[in-house]
């Protein structure tokens, strides 16, 4: 008779005790955080990776005939290679600040001795580099080393006396090219060394526009491609969901 109540009293107890599910609340409530601590922090910080140098070494001319790429400017023949993810492709505007301004389908490189040497043509043609990501993605033009090799041209609205780097992220050719893009002076001293030049406007854009107002050398241009959020996102949390994990099972 008293075995039979033990056996009456746990039944009840058993019957009325709620099933505890905290084992699995908790881990659960360690995941929501982590997933809102990760989208916290990649819509705070934008971390850049995979850089890129873009050197004009001869092999790597050699890559635009044929094209490796496929040309995105409207032209149908300009040359264009892939360096580290890179579309990297050589753009000439002709007739610029006219109605009838076009991208030749000419558009080349200039190698010389593993660098760029950008040239004058004619005052109203601008010649330049055109860089975008491979991916459609965006990066951020980081730096590019250059050297004046000529004084005696420029392009319209421009000197001779102070040639100009220009940097865009975008160019109309049927307007004058004054204006459109960021100047840097170089003066007309001419025989220096490469020298590098650091930028910091140009970040979170999809494309450049790299050009000058008359003969200058190129070389070492740098970027860093951004990761899209959505793989920030990936990469965070299973990082993070890794580690409440190693935390529980240390807890135990």
């Amino acid at each position: 008779m008293l075995g039979y109540g033990r056996k009456f009293l746990n039944h009840n107890f058993m019957k009325h005790q709620k099933p505890s599910f905290s084992f699995i609340a908790k881990p659960f409530k360690n995941m929501t955080i982590t997933a809102a601590t990760a989208l916290a922090l990649v819509t705070g910080v934008s971390t850049e990776v995979e850089a890129a140098i873009i050197n004009f070494d001869a092999d790597t001319y050699a890559f635009s005939n044929p094209n490796t790429c496929t040309p995105q400017l409207p032209d149908t023949g300009g040359k264009c290679f892939v360096e580290d993810g890179f579309n990297v492709e050589a753009f000439s505007a002709q007739g610029i600040g006219t109605p009838a301004a076009f991208y030749s389908d000419g558009a080349h490189f200039h190698a010389s001795n593993s660098y760029e040497a950008q040239h004058y043509n004619d005052v109203d043609r601008l010649l330049g580099i055109y860089l975008t990501l491979v991916d459609g993605g965006t990066f951020s033009l980081e730096s590019l080393d250059y050297q004046l090799r000529e004084n005696s041209d420029a392009i319209a609205g421009y000197s001779t006396d102070d040639t100009k780097i220009l940097i865009s992220t975008t160019f109309d050719p049927t307007e004058p090219v004054l204006g459109q893009f960021t100047e840097v002076s170089l003066g007309n001293q001419l025989g220096l060394p490469f020298q590098t030049l650091n930028l910091t406007e140009f970040e979170d854009i999809t494309q450049v526009y790299i050009a000058s107002s008359g003969d200058v050398n190129f070389d070492n241009i740098t970027a860093n491609s951004i990761p899209e959020p959505s793989s920030l996102v990936g990469l965070l949390l299973v990082g993070s969901m890794g580690f409440c994990f190693r935390r529980k099972e240390s807890q135990r």
